[in-house]
Order: C-alpha cells, then sequence, then structure tokens
C-alpha cells in the first residue's frame, strides 16, 4: 500500500491475491483429546464409575462375603498387596493413598489425640484376618520425609526445647501469669540473665545503680548476700498448663522462627507435596493414560502423616504434647483431580476452572508429575469441572470433532451458542465432488448454505451470517458432578 492510510483508520484489508502452505494435519485437537477424556465412543459419557481414582475389578455374579469385602474396598480406592507380619507370615493386606474413589469413613475418636507409631494405625479386619495398612504407610511416609530433611528436624528439635524450657519457666514462676506482655527471652533466658534484665529495667537503672554502689562496701565488711529463705513454692505441671488458656501462644512466640518452619513444612506436607505419584497412585490401573479421575482427599490419611512427621525426636510425654501446638496449621485438601493424557505437555495453557454450586474455586495447588500427569487439589468438593482450550486470535473452520458451533442471528442474543452442526457429526456430505476436501458452499447437491440456513429456520443466511457460523472459538469440555 502506497497511499496514506484513512483518517478514520482501516478496518479490513482485502488481499486480491496470495500464497500460503499447508502442513499436515495431526489428526488430533484439543476437542478430540478432550472428547475421548469425557467419552467412551464420541458420543456417549463415560459411567461415573469410571471417572472415579480406582483399580477396574469385575465382580463375579455372586460374590461371597469375603469377596465383596475385598470389591468394596477396591471399589474406595484400595488395592490388595502382599504383606509380611512381623512373625514372618505372608498374607494380603488394603493398602491405599490419601486419594479415595468415596469419601473416607469416620474413624471412631481415639483414645489419645495423636499417633505415636506406625502401628497404631493399622486397621484389622477381624473377620477376615487382614489389615488395612493405609494409614499405618502415612505414618511411616511423613516419618520417613521428616527424617530426610534436616532443615525441617533441626527447627522441630529446636523449637521443642525452647517450648520445653519456657513451659517449665511458666510454670516455676507465677509472676509471668501476664502472659500477653512476656518476651520470649524471659522464657528461655537463664533466671540470672532474666533477673540482671529485669535490675536495668527497674527505676530507669536506679536499682542497677544501688546495687553496683553498695557491692563494695558489702564486700569490704565481709557482708554477704544469703540466699532468700521461706516457704518453699511447688511448681505447676508443665503438661498441664498447656491446656491453659493462652500458653499455646506464648510458647510459639518462644521459638518463633522454628515454629514458623515447622508449621510451614507441615503445610506443604498436608498439600502433599513432598509425596511421590506412587502414594498417591499406589497402583497405575487407576490411571491409565489419556484418561482424567476425581477423587476425595481423606484428612485422616493427612493427619496420620503429620503424626508420623512430628515422631522424630520425642524423647517423653512433654515432647509429644508440645507437637499438638504445630498441628494447627493450614487447610486440607478436600478433593483432587488427576490428568494423564497429552493434554498436559501439548496444551500448557488450558484454562482449567473448577466450580462449586456455581462459584469458582482456585486450587490449593498445582503440580505435574513427569511430563503428563497433572494434580489439582481443591479445598472444597467442587461439582463442575472444565478444560478450555487455550485463547487465540479470531479463527474460521471446523472443530476437532466433526462439528461447528450454531449461533444465533439475530435478536439481542446474536452470536450466542445454540448447538453443535451438523448432527451426526462430519462434514463429508457437504464436499464437492473430486476428493479435495474443498467446501461446497452453494453448488448443486448438498451444500452448506441451504443446510445451516434450514438449521436457523430462515430461507437464506446471508454472507456475514454465515462467516459467524464458522467462527472457530476455543473449545470448553465440561465435567460434572451427578
Amino acid at each position: 500500500m502506497t497511499a496514506p492510510a484513512p483518517s478514520e483508520g482501516v478496518r479490513l484489508t482485502s488481499l486480491t491475491c496470495w500464497t500460503f502452505t499447508s502442513e499436515a494435519d495431526s489428526g488430533v485437537g484439543f476437542g478430540d483429546v478432550c472428547q475421548n477424556l469425557a467419552t467412551t465412543d464420541g458420543s456417549t459419557p463415560r459411567p461415573e464409575a469410571e471417572l472415579r481414582l480406582r483399580v477396574p475389578a469385575a465382580a463375579p455374579d455372586r460374590p461371597t462375603a469375603p469377596q465383596q469385602e475385598a470389591l468394596d474396598r477396591m471399589a474406595g480406592g484400595a488395592v490388595a498387596l502382599p504383606q509380611r507380619l512381623e512373625t514372618g507370615e505372608r498374607t494380603v493386606a488394603f493398602h491405599r493413598g490419601p486419594l479415595t474413589a468415596r469419601p473416607a469413613h469416620e474413624l471412631p475418636a481415639p483414645a489419645a489425640t495423636r499417633l505415636e507409631s506406625p502401628g497404631e494405625a493399622l486397621i484389622y479386619l477381624e473377620k477376615y484376618g487382614v489389615f488395612d495398612t493405609a494409614y499405618a504407610a502415612a505414618f511411616t511416609a511423613g516419618r520417613v520425609l521428616a527424617l530426610a530433611d534436616d532443615r525441617f528436624r533441626s527447627a522441630l528439635m529446636a523449637f521443642r526445647s525452647a517450648a520445653r524450657t519456657a513451659v517449665r519457666r511458666l510454670a516455676a514462676h507465677p509472676e509471668l501469669a501476664d502472659r500477653a506482655a512476656v518476651s520470649a527471652r524471659s522464657l528461655t533466658a537463664p533466671p540470672a540473665c532474666a533477673s540482671f534484665d529485669r535490675m536495668l529495667l527497674d527505676g530507669d537503672g536506679a536499682r542497677f545503680t544501688r546495687a553496683v554502689d553498695g557491692a563494695g562496701p558489702d564486700l569490704r565488711a565481709g557482708r554477704r548476700r544469703s540466699l532468700a529463705t521461706g516457704v518453699r513454692r511447688t511448681p505447676a505441671d508443665p503438661r498441664a498448663l498447656l491446656a491453659e488458656p493462652g500458653v499455646a501462644e506464648v510458647l510459639t512466640r518462644a521459638a518463633a522462627d522454628e515454629f514458623t518452619t515447622v508449621t510451614g513444612w507441615l503445610d506443604r506436607l498436608r498439600r502433599l507435596e513432598m509425596l511421590g505419584l506412587e502414594h498417591l497412585v499406589p497402583d497405575d490401573r487407576a490411571l491409565p493414560p489419556e484418561s482424567i479421575r476425581f477423587a476425595y482427599v481423606d484428612p485422616c490419611w493427612i493427619r496420620a502423616a503429620v503424626d508420623g512427621a512430628l515422631s522424630i525426636g520425642v524423647g517423653h510425654a512433654l515432647d509429644a504434647d508440645l507437637n499438638a501446638l504445630a498441628t494447627t496449621g493450614g487447610p486440607v485438601p478436600a478433593c483432587a483431580v488427576l490428568l494423564h493424557s497429552h493434554l498436559v505437555p501439548d496444551w500448557p495453557r488450558t484454562i482449567v476452572t473448577a466450580y462449586s454450586g456455581g462459584t469458582p474455586v482456585e486450587p490449593l495447588r498445582s503440580a505435574v508429575y513427569g511430563t503428563d500427569i497433572q494434580l489439582l487439589l481443591y479445598p472444597r468438593l467442587i461439582d463442575r469441572f472444565e478444560l478450555a482450550e487455550p485463547p487465540r486470535g479470531i479463527c474460521f473452520g471446523i472443530g476437532d470433532v466433526g462439528t461447528i458451533e450454531l449461533r444465533e442471528i439475530s435478536g439481542d442474543r446474536i452470536g450466542y451458542p445454540k448447538g453443535e452442526f451438523p448432527r451426526p457429526a462430519g462434514f463429508g456430505r457437504f464436499l464437492r465432488p473430486g476428493g479435495r476436501d474443498v467446501l461446497n458452499v452453494h453448488g448443486s447437491g448438498d451444500a452448506l448454505v441451504p443446510a445451516l440456513s434450514a438449521a436457523h429456520g430462515v430461507p437464506r443466511i446471508s454472507s456475514a451470517q454465515f462467516a459467524l457460523q464458522l467462527i472457530n472459538a476455543p473449545q470448553v469440555q465440561t465435567f460434572s458432578r451427578p
């Protein structure tokens, strides 16, 4: 173009001649992949049971009671694995990770508020003589992860040491009852240091000045300070003191940096950040290639893992009680979505949106394992999940699944989608003869414009309305919970 552009701007440039290069079609697009995730044959939705995270199991026509027990546990997401007991006997046990196909059963209230060993977490199915090892495995996983992280170990030991000193100081010195104003130094420093600090602060240093001025004459006169006599105080029980209001907050200030490190690490554990995929999906058959699976997150499994992490270095009951201060951390995920598909590496900008009651829910965590497995954790149960094609410039054409989206051509809702066209899918009948894949827009035979006009119930759509029908917008695949 040699002439200057018009002052009002250019809305459309029309070329009378151009050249282009055609690239071979891979045959698989975003819509194809999503449709395969959601349907069995391109149109039949996958059964709800097939979208849950569990190993498929064929049930006999008339299962026995033991078989039914095994089927029920496998339907909940467990797998049967060989087990070797401490006595040397070999048997089988049920095992699963934190992700379940059904909501986990509420456990009975324990006699203790925490687990102290993996043996306490074993569930014995007395009727069948086998164990459920899910929570024992969680405890062991948390313990192993904690032992492997020297920074967490050091912070946990330092916090416990400072908290032990602080709670014993509170028990021995009732004058520290005003715990809202007590400092970390006054709780953890040696008593002599604390007394010296008070001497410096009392009366703007007047008490310290009097002590220094009187020290020389007292020593020359042979006077020495005698130990105070009187009724010996009996310190309060440190463990009982932990239950009093405000004490927990004071103790967390005794080693604030270490406490923050400990709680931050445990929050990462609650979000399953340090667990490998083998802990989340014990059997690969539960998450085959080109599949999407939905799961619940078992809070009791996560609690057992946290107890396992806090079990390291416990020397006595007070240490175990102090662990409870670190268990009030961030939120525990309620549900998860696992995607094992080429969507993960090939469409990394896929827009993922989850809803609960129509309200979007942001994930607590999104992580990719390997190259093609993505995990999404949500803080509450979701009832709708969408995979949307990444946005792009305006495109015209036919969708990956062989249809276009009919769009309203008049009224206030012009441009809004109104269903797919044609049914059944496929534009083969709208091609010109000769095998060159050229659309028969308005020629003889089965032409596209008359078919679109009939779909809209008008004699003939205009060229602008025809272009509107061929807008190839980004595609969206929705999964809804019944």
